[in-house]
């Protein structure tokens, strides 16, 4: 039974642990601007090429300044959007790089690393554009700015800066997909963009009640159904928990109802309770760290289908640090907050 208390206290201790923040350098601020046509909103037709380009302003001075490094990974959603393959034009020193993320999103990869001490550049820049292609049918979809950054000269912070996404208008009337993730069928939904969703009838689902409805397929982000608005189209995911449906559980009939449904409740909690030790004990993986420089990280150990606690960023001598990533040729940007492991693996360390 000691073991059992120590094991639920060293649970709570580890999820109250704090992602640590690294703090941003104010002395230069950037802005990130996305256009197409010169404005960040654009109506188009199916079959639409689309001209995407990127610009970088320095914000507190408009005197020319010396560049480190920079990157930004532009995302677009492969369902409404192909990349037209060669349309990309550059600055001189900007290196691209398509990405595959795992849903249906896409990014393409900008990023300049001098290799001289920094490079002069003017306060207003244009790094580059590219072309794509109109594949999807109707709704509303944005281009936005994601990991963006100019980096200081020693690598280990980052200047201030904000962005501007695009969004790209077909038609206004945007779908909205119920993903029930097991339950029964719940039929699509077509919402004007801005305007609120109509929540549906919950789905049912044998041995499960709805906890609620989510944005994301990692269930982190809830969607409100009385004060969100759409702003495009998109996907809600079903979010289920073990237990009796809050419509079929017994009431209180006036002949101890009430306290079969504490007796429930107590009985679930300790099954869940044994199911958390049991995954904690028998499921553990080991997530490595490779930051291909001298610096060295500890191993994790994270139960399967948990997330990896983001480690202190390692330092390299005249290189920017650039994310982790799931592959040794860092096609696949792995993301702290949603990726989920569920293996033995090794995260790589990527450098500008």
């Amino acid at each position: 039974m000691k073991k059992v208390i120590s094991l639920i206290l060293a649970v709570m201790l580890l999820l109250s642990c704090a992602v640590t923040v690294y703090a941003t350098d104010n002395s230069r601020e950037f802005f990130f601007e996305l256009t197409v046509d010169g404005g960040n909103e654009k109506k188009v037709q199916p079959g639409d090429i689309i001209t995407v380009v990127f610009t970088l302003y320095r914000t507190d001075s408009e005197e020319n300044y010396d560049m480190y490094a920079m990157q930004n990974e532009i995302r677009y959603d492969s369902e409404f959007f192909k990349l037209v393959e060669g349309s990309a034009m550059l600055s001189n020193g900007i290196s691209t790089t398509e990405i595959g993320l795992r849903d249906t999103f896409r990014e393409f990869y900008m990023n300049f690393v001098s290799l001289s001490g920094g490079e002069s550049w003017n306060a207003k820049k244009l790094i580059g554009s590219f072309q794509l292609e109109v594949i999807g049918q109707s709704g509303v979809t944005k281009i936005t700015n994601q990991d963006y950054l100019v980096s200081t000269a020693d690598g280990k912070d980052s200047y201030a800066a904000t962005c501007q996404d695009v969004t790209i208008i077909l038609t206004t009337d945007c779908t909205v997909i119920f993903e029930t993730n097991g339950g029964s069928e719940v039929p699509d939904q077509i919402v004007q963009y801005g305007e609120t969703i109509t929540r549906p009838d919950n789905p049912t689902r044998d041995g499960y009640r709805l906890v609620g409805w989510y944005t994301d397929i990692d269930l982190q982000n809830p969607w409100d159904f009385d004060t969100d608005t759409v702003q495009g189209n998109m996907t809600l995911y079903a979010k289920w928990e073990q237990g009796v449906p809050v419509d079929e559980t017994p009431g209180d009939d006036g002949n101890g109802g009430g306290i079969g449904n504490l007796w429930w409740l107590l009985v679930l909690g300790l099954m869940g309770l044994l199911i958390l030790i049991l995954i904690l004990l028998l499921n553990k993986k080991t997530v490595k760290f490779e930051t291909n420089c001298k610096m060295k990280i500890q191993d994790q150990k994270v139960k399967k289908g948990g997330y990896v606690q983001r480690p202190a960023e390692p330092t390299r001598n005249s290189r920017t640090f650039a994310g982790w990533y799931y592959d040794a040729e860092y096609t696949e940007r792995w993301d702290f907050e949603t990726d989920k492991v569920e293996d033995n693996m090794t995260l790589h360390a990527k450098w500008i």
